[in-house]
């Protein structure tokens, strides 16, 4: 009995041990991952631009106004500049996503190229003809610098407005009464641009200018914007990928068509007020360093899984293992995480998988081969195949919204194992087995 207490608290030790050796060697692959990921993300946006922000034009008159001052006791009368902004009347946009990876060090960062058509119309009756009417038109991006615009085509009433500079700085275009006809103002706007990370539409196009230069907070942000009433709206939006993800709190999508490995995504409104916006996170490719953390802190319940069910195999069997032979047999584990960690930087994370994976099992068959036969080899192998490789390859499945399936097949895994030894033992004696171990031991 004390013999077997005494394994027992052994292995324990053991698995604390190495477990604070996977605690560590997880959270350096996270630290080294966030850290690369941040500086190499930079070097990407310099060269295609920051997440791909768009905005409708702004249409606003001006209203002079007069209001009283009173300055050193004097009471004088000032004039001011009032603008109130025009929403549009009809809103028809189409913008098209494609997809490329690029990969920069050892990271896949996704950038995409977008084509964009904006058509535009506005009702301006109501407007006096003396006051002064402008349209103000923000180029996407959160750096426009950093971006590259190609065929850019801006018409007013299917009049092409030239040059291009006042929208290049982001100036007001003046509208002139002779620009519009019947108090109606079409405008259309098209362009080709690259971005990274995902797109956004500006439904609620107030504030915009607070957008510039932020990272990553505007998201979080965005539901401060000015509610907007939205007529005859629609907005198309395509992609050459079906995995997406949709920011939060943006308005869902009317309907979905997938079909040929392309998403068609429909936003349509009328009669509608409010300050969410449009968005769409495009899928990523799995980072090696984000794979190879959370395997490394998911280790220990893949050791203790191992660790159990090979006790009571040598228990059933009656060939148990030293606690020298499990503290070997952990470090086939840790080997295995070591490789997979550090040589998924320098190839393809796939193969680097099944390197560390055939490293450790060979280790582990060689090892038990010598210490007792080749046919138990091959049973702790299998063992370790199971929980070792197996629940690791889980990691590696994702579903559409980025969660993985490895509580799902832990939580499979864990019932079969259960199953298996409560089947196993459901006979054993453990008070004789604990006797006849005590009397082994006094030579009896």
């Amino acid at each position: 009995m004390l013999r077997t207490l005494g394994l027992f608290a052994a292995v324990g030790i053991i698995f604390v041990g190495f477990s604070i050796a996977w605690m560590i060697l997880g959270t350096a692959n996270a630290d080294r991952t966030e850290g690369q990921a941040s500086r190499l993300l930079k070097r990407v946006q310099n060269s295609y631009g920051g997440p791909l922000i768009i905005t409708p034009p702004r249409i606003y008159y001006e209203k002079t106004k007069k209001r009283k001052v009173e300055v050193a006791g004097l009471e004088t009368i000032t004039a001011y500049i009032e603008r109130e902004t025009v929403d549009p009347s009809a809103s028809n946009v189409a913008v098209d996503l494609s997809l490329e990876r690029k990969k920069v060090g050892n990271l896949w960062f996704p950038v995409f190229l977008a084509k964009y058509q904006g058509h535009y119309e506005y009702d301006i009756e109501a407007i006096p003809e003396d006051l002064r009417v402008e349209t103000l038109f923000l180029l996407p991006g959160l750096s426009s610098s950093e971006s590259i615009f190609r065929d850019i085509e801006f018409k007013i009433n299917d009049t092409l407005v030239e040059p291009l500079s006042r929208l290049v700085s982001n100036s007001p275009v003046e509208i002139t009464t002779a620009n519009y006809v019947d108090g109606k103002l079409v405008i259309d706007f098209d362009y080709e641009t690259t971005g990274t990370e995902y797109m956004l539409y500006l439904l609620s196009n107030q504030g915009t200018s607070r957008l510039r230069g932020r990272e990553e907070k505007q998201l979080d942000n965005l539901e401060k914007e000015r509610l907007t009433r939205l007529d005859n709206f629609s907005f198309n939006l395509t992609t050459d990928f079906i995995k997406y993800e949709l920011p939060k709190r943006t308005v869902p999508y009317s309907a979905l068509h997938q079909r040929d490995g392309r998403s068609e995504f429909e936003w349509r409104f009328d009669k509608t007020v409010t300050g969410k916006n449009i968005g769409l996170i495009v899928p990523r490719e799995m980072i090696p360093g984000d794979i190879a953390s959370r395997i490394s802190f998911f280790a220990p319940i893949s050791l203790l899984f191992f660790f159990v069910v090979l006790t009571i195999f040598g228990i059933l069997a009656k060939n148990r293992l030293h606690p020298m032979h499990y503290a070997f047999l952990a470090a086939t584990f840790l080997s295995f995480h070591l490789m997979f960690s550090y040589s998924a930087d320098h190839i393809s994370m796939y193969l680097a998988f099944v390197i560390a994976s055939l490293v450790a099992c060979l280790l582990t068959f060689n090892y038990v081969a010598r210490v007792k036969d080749q046919k138990y080899a091959l049973v702790v192998t299998s063992l370790q195949l199971l929980y070792l490789v197996v629940f690791s390859w889980s990691f590696f499945y994702q579903t559409d919204s980025g969660l993985g399936i490895t509580g799902l097949i832990v939580t499979i895994v864990s019932v079969v194992t259960l199953f298996a030894l409560m089947q196993l033992t459901a006979k054993l004696d453990w008070q004789n087995l604990a006797l006849a171990s005590q009397e082994k031991k006094l030579g009896f």
